[in-house]
């Protein structure tokens, strides 16, 4: 009995260690800003089959510009900060990787001496699959902030 409940130990270390290897390896991801707009217009063909964005609240929106794409690598525990166009501050931090491959991500929106915009949004991402945030006023239309982590399936 007590070799089996020592090979059930050095297993589940060697578990341990494997995930926390994989939760210190860079994680890839990207931030796409889009201005949207309610006023006809056009949407960028990178966008127009997003199926998040033809749901509510985005599918108001008439138009969408993209104005940056930015990448950025993630680690479990160590936030990454993002300026956007109108000054305030993305803050993207990688919580963890679930044994499924998801990504629990914490996000937030800041402006400097001021109260967060978006004091804080817990998601749950599939690899590849981006979710999106809106909200601020930017140029007569909606910043929407796009995320991407890891790649697709």
């Amino acid at each position: 009995m007590t070799r089996l409940l020592q090979a059930a130990f050095a297993i589940s270390m060697m578990l341990v260690a494997a995930r926390s290897a994989e939760a210190q390896r860079p994680t890839p991801g990207e931030v796409v800003v889009v201005l949207a707009k309610e006023a006809p217009g056009t949407i960028a063909p990178e966008l127009a089959e997003l199926t998040a964005l033809r749901r509510p609240p985005f599918d108001s929106f008439r138009s969408m510009e993209v104005l940056e794409r930015r990448g950025l690598s993630l680690r479990v525990g160590t936030p990454a900060e993002v300026v956007l166009p109108n000054g305030r501050k993305l803050r993207i931090e990688l919580q963890r990787i679930g044994p499924d491959g998801r990504f629990r991500v914490k996000v937030s929106i800041q402006r400097e001496g001021e109260q967060d915009y978006l004091p804080l949004l817990q998601v749950v991402a599939s690899p590849g699959d981006p979710f999106f945030v809106a909200g601020q006023s930017h140029q007569g239309g909606t910043l929407v902030i796009g995320i991407r982590l890891g790649d697709a399936a």
